[in-house]
């Protein structure tokens, strides 16, 4: 691609755990002309998380490994177009949390980047590694963004040390990036006034369709939820909507999936019947891929949410989703044309949104709203004009 004129080089660190999110910004960055370099944090514990599956030995690789030389041998083809527009793309490679191999791998990163000589160096949120940059970032503090994901601790999920580099890097940085109002509204108390913040949008996961079963139809058959089983998460007031929409609704399927939480055992784990399938474990991509492909709802009971990864997943996979009035979640939610917004987070009112759903049949009308609005697109115009005003010098 040819390089628009007078647009700046970025160097965009981010981590495997927002993998799935940073591959759509990245590929809109490059394709608007920006140099972007990629940098892809890779610790042995993140082989296998959010959209990755990689079986290797992280010792056999340098520090910095560059994307072109292990596409093939850790199987990443499908990420490719999403990458194709790059100056570069490389992972951080961190085989131990032996501090004297960390430190060693932040000073290859460090000369990586001075070799680039970026006009922004934009971190995709924060990880304790990347205090071992803080002298280095220090002087180029200027040129320094950030992604914050979540500025609220969710329910249930508070660690101290995230908090506390949180804090050491919201002093050192004078320009974040959110992805909802309701964060932006969150985040900007925390910072001192000087500080700017800008709204993002996150976008539809395209990457989650390469996870499809080639050759299989979609049933629509379930009403699911999908994700880490959390206290914040609200999925026993979903649960307890179930007896009364069996009893109104006989043929309908419920689906529950994904790990809880360590320490997190809630009782509606257990429950039975053939109406619901409660799968408490680890969801591969093509499980969760394949399960919001076969519902006719997903739905996210949340009891306080900044955005959802889940939601973009199911606009990408076709499927509309049931959304409490919480947090920035009404903000991704066209009511009554991409999904609903429940009008408060009561189980009572959970069970009337989906009686309604089920009652008029609104899920044909909703799965063609889903897949006929461009909603990828509406976001992308909005994030063009973002990553402008977002490097301005």
């Amino acid at each position: 691609m040819k390089q628009k004129e007078n647009l700046k080089t970025i160097v965009f660190c981010t981590q495997v755990y927002f993998l799935d999110a940073a591959i759509e910004y990245i590929r809109l960055l490059a394709a608007e002309g920006y140099k972007t370099h990629v940098l892809i944090e890779l610790s042995p514990n993140q082989l296998k998380a959010n959209i990755l599956n990689i079986d290797t030995d992280l010792n056999k690789f340098p520090a910095l490994t560059s994307f072109e030389k292990v596409v093939e041998e850790w199987k990443l083809e499908y990420l490719s177009p999403y990458f194709e527009n790059c100056i570069s793309v490389n992972f951080v490679v961190y085989p131990t949390k032996k501090l004297w191999k960390t430190r060693a791998v932040s000073k290859e990163l460090e000369k990586h980047i001075s070799k680039i000589q970026p006009d922004f160096i934009h971190l995709d949120d924060f990880s304790s590694r990347t205090l071992f940059n803080l002298p280095f970032f220090f002087f180029r503090r200027k040129k320094m963004i950030a992604n914050i994901h979540d500025p609220l601790t969710h329910t249930g999920e508070f660690e101290w040390q995230r908090e506390l580099y949180r804090k050491v890097w919201f002093n050192l940085i004078d320009k974040f990036v959110v992805f909802s109002e309701f964060s932006e509204k969150i985040l900007k108390p925390q910072l001192r006034k000087s500080k700017k913040v800008i709204v993002s949008r996150l976008m539809p996961y395209t990457i989650y369709k390469s996870f499809l079963p080639t050759g299989k139809s979609n049933s629509k058959d379930y009403i699911s939820f999908v994700g880490r089983i959390s206290p914040y998460k609200g999925i026993e007031l979903f649960v307890g909507a179930f007896d009364g929409l069996i009893l109104k609704h006989p043929d309908v399927k419920f689906y529950i999936g994904g790990k809880s939480i360590n320490g997190y055992n809630p009782d509606f784990l257990n429950v039975k019947s053939k109406n619901v399938t409660i799968e408490n474990k680890f969801l591969s991509n093509v499980e969760m891929a394949t399960i919001i492909s076969n519902s006719k709802l997903v739905v996210c009971p949340y009891k306080d949410a900044t955005q959802s990864g889940v939601i973009m997943t199911a606009y990408a996979l076709g499927c509309p989703v049931l959304v409490t009035n919480t947090g920035g979640l009404p903000e991704y939610t066209l009511h009554n044309e991409t999904g609903i917004i429940a009008k408060d987070g009561t189980q009572e009112c959970i069970e009337n949104t989906i009686d309604d759903f089920l009652t008029h049949q609104k899920a044909q009308q909703l799965l063609e709203n889903v897949n006929q609005i461009q909603y990828s697109n509406q976001f992308e115009e909005i994030n063009k004009t973002k990553i402008e005003e977002l490097y301005k010098s």
